[in-house]
């Protein structure tokens, strides 16, 4: 009976921390998938350090919460994540001014090539 407990309560442990050993790894990357996004954006655009840091948070909740949203099994994920991206649309148009977000919502939706200087300035 002992053995059994100790059993259940070994696997009990072990499922109660697997989940957050997991999430850690894809927060890691995904913090650095939003890194290196808003430094390419900042060398290409050349915005300031500290909207690079407030953009570098902004998307980096967003693919969290973009990823906490597909791995819901109860819930309406396109209508989510829609809502998630209008979210952080209003928050790019509000810490860039306009011109920067036009530069940088063309460059993340492939409307403009990144090798054309011309416009980049």
């Amino acid at each position: 009976m002992k053995k059994l407990g100790l059993l259940l309560t070994a696997l009990i442990a072990f499922a109660a921390i697997a989940p957050a050993q997991k999430t850690g790894i894809i927060a890691d990357v995904l913090k650095k998938s939003a890194e290196e996004k808003v430094a390419r954006m900042q060398e290409m655009i050349g915005f300031d350090d500290n909207k690079a840091r407030q953009l570098n948070e902004l998307e980096f909740t967003f693919l969290l919460d973009v990823q906490k949203v597909e791995n819901c099994c109860l819930c309406n994920r396109k209508k989510r994540i829609e809502k998630l991206k209008t979210a952080r649309e209003e928050g790019l148009q509000k810490l860039l001014p306009r011109d920067e977000y036009m530069k940088y919502h063309s460059i993340e939706n492939e409307l403009l090539r990144e090798n054309n200087p011309l416009w980049l300035r």
